[in-house]
C-alpha cells in the first residue's frame, strides 16, 4: 500500500489541510477521487471510515485526496469568519485542480458525503474542474440541510437550557457542539436543488440515505443536461456517521462506487480545465490574537507504525522549555470534540508554548487497527506510545517538560504517563474515563444505569419518544447483567482493589510533585466513583490535585457554555504552569549565587 502524505494547500481565503493517497503502483490509471466530507458530528464520526475508503480507492488505482474545508478539521479559519460557503466551494475547486495536477489522472471524480454532496454540486455549477460526481446521503438543498440540522439541534438534551441562553449570537445554530453563523445559514439556504451541473460533468451516481430516496428533481435536472445518472438506496449511511468508535464503511457501497468509477473509463473526459492550481505548503502560518504561529504535520515512527500529529509552534522563539500535548478523546481524532484541541493548540502556540495534538494507534490518521470496544482504549500500550512521543519531541528540541491534556480515555493515558514520567509537569483531565482501569468498570457503570433509569426525567423522555430503541435495549441488557456483575465484583473484590489503586497512584503522584487537574461535567462516571471512594472528601491529602466542575452533563462538552468553560479552565492551567516555571527559573540563579 502506498503511504499517505499530509499536505497543506494554499487556497484562498485560507489554506486547507489535506491527506493525499497516491494510487497503488501497477493498479491502473483510474479517475482521481476527491472526497468531500460531511459537516459537524457526521464529519467527526465518519473520519476513520473515510480514511479506510481512501486507502481502498488508492489500492484500486484511484489517487485520492481527503481535505478539510476552511474553518473545519486542521484547516485555517473559524466558523465565526464571514464568507464560509464561498470559501468551502473555492476549496473544493482548488483541491480538485491540485489533485488532477499532482496525480496526472485523466479524470477527477468528487465523492460528496452528506453536506459535502450538496457543496460538490454547487462547486460544479460554479466551474470546479470535476468530471464525475458521486453523492451519498446528501440533502436535496441548502434549505433542507438547514431544516434537518435545526431539528437535530432541538432534539439535543441541552437544547434550550439556561446555560445556553445568550451563548450564541442571534440567528446562529448549534448542532452537536458545532456552529453555523446566521450568514453561513443564509448562504447555504441559497443553494437549491435545481443547480446546473456545469459543462464538464458526464456521469453521476446518486445514493440515498438508508432507503430515503434521492430528490427526484436532482435526477431529472442532471438527465436533462445530458448527464448519465445511476441511482441506489444508499444503505449503510447511518453506520458511517453514527459514532466515531463504531463507524463502519458499507462494503457494498464501496464496491458499488468502485465499479461505477471503473465504468467511467469508457467515457471520453472533457479537456482539462485551465483551473488555478494552489501551491503546496510545508506548513500553515496563522495569526491568533495578533500573534503569529505555525503548524506542521508530523508522522512519528513508533513500534506499531506511524503516529500522527499536528505541531503548533510560535513563529518566534518559544517562551521556555515547556510544551503541551492534546490527546485523542476516545476515537475522536486529534482535532478533539468540536475542534477544541485545534483552537486550544493555536491559542497556546500563540502564547509561546509549542503544542502537539496527537493521534495514537488506530485512531484518526495513525496506523494500526482501531480499538474494538471501550476496554480497547484503556490498554497500557497507549501510555507507552505517549512516552515514546515525548522522547521524540525532546530529541527534536520542542520541549523538555510537558502539560498533558486528555479527555475521556486519554485522560487515563495522561494520568498513567504522569505517574512514571518526570517530564510531565501537569496532567489536565477533562471528563476522564478512569484513573485506574479494570474491565469490571464497564459492568459496574452499566449497572448504575439502572439507578439513572429510575429517575423521573428519564421516564418522561421515554414517554415523549425521546429515548431511542437502542438505548432501551441497552438498558435492558444492563438490567440482565447487573445481578451477575454485582456478584462477580463481590466475589473478586475488584471495587475495593480499584479504590486502593487510585489512592496509591494519587499518593505516588503527589510525592513526585506532578500536578493533577481534574474537571468534570455533571453525572460523570469517574466523578461518581471518586466520590464513592472518598477521594473528593480527602483532597487535602493531595494538595497538587484539584477538582473543578464544568457546566452541563455532556461528556464531550458539546454545549457552548461547556466549551467556553473548558477553554477558560485549560488556559488558566497553562498560564499557571508557565508562571510557576518562570518563577522557578528566576529562583535558580539566586540559589546558585548563595
Amino acid at each position: 500500500m502506498s503511504p499517505s502524505r499530509p499536505v497543506y494547500l494554499g487556497t484562498e481565503p485560507e489554506p486547507i489541510a489535506a491527506v493525499f493517497h497516491p494510487a497503488e503502483p501497477g493498479a491502473g490509471e483510474g479517475a482521481a477521487v476527491l472526497i468531500c466530507a460531511p459537516w459537524g458530528w457526521s464529519e467527526v464520526a465518519s473520519y476513520r471510515s473515510r480514511r479506510t475508503w481512501a486507502e481502498r480507492l488508492a489500492a484500486a488505482g484511484h489517487p485520492t485526496l481527503r481535505f478539510a474545508y476552511p474553518a473545519t478539521g486542521n484547516s485555517a479559519g473559524s466558523p465565526r469568519d464571514p464568507g464560509r460557503v464561498e470559501a468551502w466551494l473555492g476549496a473544493i475547486a482548488a483541491a480538485a485542480a491540485w489533485l488532477r495536477a499532482a496525480s496526472g489522472a485523466p479524470r477527477v471524480a468528487a465523492l460528496g458525503l452528506g453536506l459535502g454532496g450538496l457543496l460538490a454540486r454547487a462547486a460544479l455549477a460554479a466551474g470546479a474542474p470535476i468530471d464525475e460526481l458521486a453523492i451519498w446521503g446528501a440533502p436535496a438543498s441548502g434549505k433542507a440541510f438547514a431544516r434537518e440540522t435545526r431539528a437535530f439541534s432541538r432534539m439535543q438534551a441541552w437544547s434550550g437550557e439556561e446555560a445556553e441562553a445568550g451563548a450564541l449570537p442571534e440567528g446562529w445554530l448549534e448542532a452537536g457542539g458545532f456552529v453555523l453563523s446566521a450568514e453561513t445559514l443564509a448562504e447555504l439556504k441559497a443553494i437549491g436543488s435545481e443547480l446546473a451541473p456545469g459543462p464538464r460533468l458526464r456521469r453521476a451516481l446518486l445514493l440515498g440515505r438508508d432507503g430515503i430516496a434521492v430528490d427526484g428533481e436532482l435526477r431529472t435536472g442532471l438527465e436533462a443536461a445530458g448527464v448519465e445518472v445511476a441511482e441506489d438506496s444508499g444503505e449503510g449511511w447511518a453506520d458511517l456517521i453514527s459514532h466515531a468508535e463504531r463507524t463502519k464503511l458499507s462494503p457494498q457501497i464501496a464496491t458499488q462506487v468502485e465499479a461505477w468509477l471503473q465504468q467511467g473509463q469508457a467515457v471520453v473526459a472533457a479537456e482539462p480545465a485551465a483551473a488555478a492550481v494552489p501551491a503546496e505548503l510545508e506548513r500553515l502560518t496563522l495569526s491568533v490574537g495578533g500573534r503569529e504561529l505555525r503548524e506542521r504535520a508530523l508522522q512519528l515512527q513508533l513500534p506499531f507504525g506511524r503516529a500522527f500529529g499536528i505541531l503548533a509552534e510560535p513563529a518566534g522563539e518559544p517562551a521556555g522549555d515547556l510544551g503541551a500535548i492534546c490527546l485523542n478523546a476516545g476515537a475522536v481524532r486529534e482535532i478533539g470534540p468540536n475542534r477544541i484541541w485545534v483552537e486550544t493548540a493555536r491559542r497556546w502556540a500563540a502564547a509561546g508554548v509549542p503544542t502537539l495534538r496527537l493521534d495514537l494507534e488506530g485512531i484518526g490518521e495513525a496506523d494500526g487497527a482501531a480499538p474494538a470496544d471501550v476496554a480497547g482504549f484503556y490498554l497500557p500500550k497507549f501510555g507507552r506510545q505517549l512516552g515514546l512521543v515525548l522522547d521524540q519531541l525532546e530529541q527534536r528540541g520542542v520541549a523538555r517538560r510537558f502539560l498533558l491534556a486528555g479527555l475521556c480515555a486519554s485522560g487515563y493515558w495522561a494520568f498513567q504517563r504522569a505517574l512514571d514520567d518526570p517530564r510531565v509537569a501537569t496532567a489536565v483531565l477533562l471528563n476522564s474515563g478512569a484513573l485506574a482501569w479494570d474491565p469490571a468498570l464497564v459492568e459496574q457503570r452499566e449497572a448504575r444505569k439502572i439507578g439513572r433509569a429510575s429517575q423521573g426525567h428519564w421516564w418522561r423522555r421515554l414517554l415523549r419518544g425521546e429515548v431511542g430503541l437502542k438505548k432501551i435495549f441497552a438498558l435492558a441488557r444492563s438490567l440482565l447483567r447487573a445481578g451477575a456483575g454485582a456478584l462477580r465484583r463481590l466475589l473478586s473484590g475488584r471495587s475495593g482493589s480499584l479504590r486502593q489503586r487510585v489512592y496509591a497512584d494519587l499518593d505516588r503522584l503527589g510525592e513526585s510533585g506532578t500536578e493533577l487537574r481534574l474537571a468534570f461535567s455533571g453525572n460523570e462516571w469517574l466523578a461518581t466513583e471518586l466520590r464513592s471512594y472518598g477521594v473528593l472528601d480527602q483532597l487535602a491529602r493531595w494538595p497538587a490535585t484539584t477538582v473543578t466542575e464544568l457546566p452541563g452533563e455532556d461528556h464531550t462538552l458539546r454545549p457552548i457554555a461547556a466549551q467556553a468553560a473548558a477553554r477558560e479552565f485549560l488556559d488558566a492551567e497553562l498560564e499557571r504552569l508557565r508562571r510557576a516555571g518562570s518563577g522557578a527559573a528566576q529562583a535558580a540563579p539566586a540559589a546558585r549565587q548563595k
